[in-house]
């Protein structure tokens, strides 16, 4: 089976002794796109990617690098689906105050703001979510192509959280946009994914840097992406929603320090105050992760023995 944590078969190439690192993702939403800003960092220094394990917004851009396998292809790819008008008009519901300034614009924002975080609680209490399952297809089908995992050009896992049973599960085969779905769906904010029967939603919420699971598999070489790093101050008048997401980001953080012992190299992208629901700046948080990367990179090159 390839739905479970951890099958001894679901990656054989794991064990090889092919050159290369094993990227582990974590999610963290709009902020994984720090990890586009991994891939071209790599790329440039030489490092080359034999494998990919992530979880949510790490599957999904890890799914995206396997099928391209270009850094600046993906990041072109990504880009463009940001500014695309379509994604423009979907938008999502921050529950962020995201206006800034004064004046009568400033003021509009933070009341159409409102408005949404209103609609987005009442949504969430009287349904399985706030946003629908929609929202987040889109994005999966506007990144994505519709393929099979084990059609993608490198070995890859995705995390997901079986919320029947409470098991952890690595999805290796099978739909790759309904597994990215599945690892994505936040409880509360997008519904679980109903495959093969079992109800899968974001494992983030138990295993956000699924770290331990790729020593499982066989995983050597890790270099881990912690998308945790950088709470910032909390704003004045900040409202119960925004301080439960803030407790979770805490716990997100906490887990992550001991998930990282099983890494070789961590990195640590500074995203400091960015929102998970934020997309904004996507090349300033492109850029965090490349940042991230090279100040790691003569541990990511000792890793591999390789000439500095």
């Amino acid at each position: 089976m390839s739905e479970h944590a951890p099958p001894d078969n679901a990656l054989p190439n794991l064990r090889s002794d092919r050159s290369g690192v094993t990227l582990v993702l974590g999610g963290g939403g709009f902020k994984g796109l720090a990890h586009v800003g991994v891939f071209l960092a790599l790329e440039e220094h030489g490092v080359p990617v034999r494998s990919v394990i992530g979880t949510s917004a790490g599957a999904l851009m890890g799914a995206c690098y396997a099928h391209l396998m270009n850094a600046e292809e993906v990041k072109e790819h990504v880009l463009k689906f940001l500014s695309s008008e379509e994604f423009q008009r979907k938008g999502f519901v921050s529950f962020e105050d995201s206006a800034k300034g004064n004046g009568m614009g400033s003021f509009l924002s933070r009341v159409v703001s409102g408005i949404k975080r209103q609609v987005a609680l009442e949504r969430m209490f009287r349904r399985s979510s706030a946003f629908g399952g929609a929202a987040l297809r889109f994005v999966v089908r506007g990144l994505l192509p519709n393929v099979d995992i084990q059609d993608l050009s490198l070995p890859v896992a995705i995390a997901a959280l079986d919320i029947a049973s409470g098991e952890e599960v690595l999805i290796t085969e099978g739909a790759l946009r309904s597994a990215v779905c599945a690892s994505s769906s936040v409880p509360g904010f997008f519904p679980p994914v109903d495959r093969d029967g079992r109800l899968l939603v974001d494992a983030g919420i138990v295993d956000n840097l699924p770290t331990r699971l790729a020593r499982s598999l066989g995983a050597m070489r890790i270099v881990a992406v912690d998308l945790s790093a950088g709470l910032g101050p909390i704003p004045e008048g900040e409202v119960g929603m925004s301080l439960l997401l803030r407790a979770q980001d805490i716990s997100t953080r906490i887990a992550n320090r001991s998930r990282g012992g099983f890494a070789d190299v961590v990195l640590k992208p500074e995203l400091e105050g960015r929102s998970w629901l934020d997309p904004g700046e996507p090349a300033e948080v492109m850029d965090a992760g490349y940042q991230a990367a090279i100040q790691a990179m003569d541990d990511i090159r000792d890793l591999l023995g390789a000439p500095g």
